[in-house]
């Protein structure tokens, strides 16, 4: 695992995007079922939310020859509706997300790693955010 990858799952992310909520969501549910890395895909699961305001997704592995999602997430995703209509897009440093067992199920950050990369790169392509060019994502 890259320096970079330590890094964003010490530190997380958290970047305010210039888009409604619900744009934002259907976004990610529309592009992470085409995410993979190591033969595993993700899925995306409803945690904690207010409607219109907040959301919370779970981030699971799902095994691309079975098809079965893991039972433990490997990370989550937090979006907040910000004052001025955008959001705030949020994934916590991974010693705070108060999932051990993505520990368990991911020791080395590499899936979680490479859904991160994969996510800021859908954030660029769809001009949402920044960046100078798309980060590697395996």
């Amino acid at each position: 695992m890259s320096t970079f990858t330590m890094a964003l799952l010490e530190d997380g992310v958290d970047v305010v995007i210039a888009s409604d909520l619900s744009s934002i969501i259907s976004l990610l549910d529309k592009e992470v079922r085409n995410f993979s890395c190591a033969g595993h895909g993700y899925s995306l699961t409803p945690g904690k939310g207010t409607v219109g305001a907040r959301w919370q997704m779970m981030v699971k592995s799902v095994n691309l020859a079975g098809g079965k999602a893991a039972p433990c997430p490997l990370g989550r995703i937090e979006l907040e509706k910000q004052e001025d209509g955008s959001v705030q897009f949020k994934i916590p440093p991974r010693a705070e997300q108060k999932v051990p067992e993505a520990q368990e199920t991911d020791p080395d950050g590499r899936l979680f790693g490479s859904f991160i990369y994969q996510t800021i790169n859908v954030l660029k392509r769809h001009q949402l955010i920044d960046l100078p060019g798309e980060l590697p994502t395996e």
